[in-house]
């Protein structure tokens, strides 16, 4: 449900919609990163490549074939992001596989990432960290899906990132 919420939210993903359903291995991935991923995402990634909205933020999303160059991709930048708890710079946030560490599943081109934040009840309950290049940290209590739909939507607040992010009807580029 929360996929064709954001298909209505953003049209201009209509165009870059695969026909058939994309076949990635998720196992692979899990295989590699430690644990699976959320439900929404897997299947926003089975339907769509790797996507920019708004000329601005980078959804990080395997190609089939690719899926452990994917999660071995997200395990470098957790040593990006170690290096910055390692300086007390993450406001508290850790890395995974630390327990509620951080996961990434996309950035900006203003240098701004986004996370996922781990947890005990499985990735279907995982939430939303952004970490913006200002040092701004927040969160987002629901799914990448719902968060992005929410940012679109107007029903999200992009805090700590630029104030007219998305805009109305945002592009998006693959």
């Amino acid at each position: 449900m929360t996929i064709e919420r954001l298909e209505q939210a953003i049209p201009a993903l209509g165009p870059i919609k695969s026909a058939q359903p994309r076949a990635l291995n998720w196992a692979a991935v899990s295989a590699e990163l430690g644990t699976g991923l959320p439900q929404d995402f897997m299947e926003l990634a089975e339907r769509y490549p790797a996507f920019l909205i708004a000329d601005f933020l980078n959804l990080q999303i395997p190609d089939p074939g690719e899926e452990v160059a994917f999660a071995r991709g997200a395990k470098e930048l957790l040593q990006s992001l170690e290096a910055l708890h390692d300086e007390g710079m993450t406001e508290g946030y850790v890395p995974y596989p630390e327990p509620g560490g951080l996961i990434p599943w996309g950035d900006s081109t203003d240098g701004d990432n986004f996370y996922w934040r781990t947890g005990p009840d499985g990735p279907d309950s995982w939430t939303v960290v952004v970490e913006t290049r200002n040092g701004y940290w927040g969160t987002y209590d629901g799914t990448l899906t719902e968060y992005l739909t929410g940012l679109v939507t107007g029903a999200v607040e992009p805090d700590g990132l630029p104030p007219d992010f998305p805009g109305e009807n945002p592009t998006v580029i693959s």
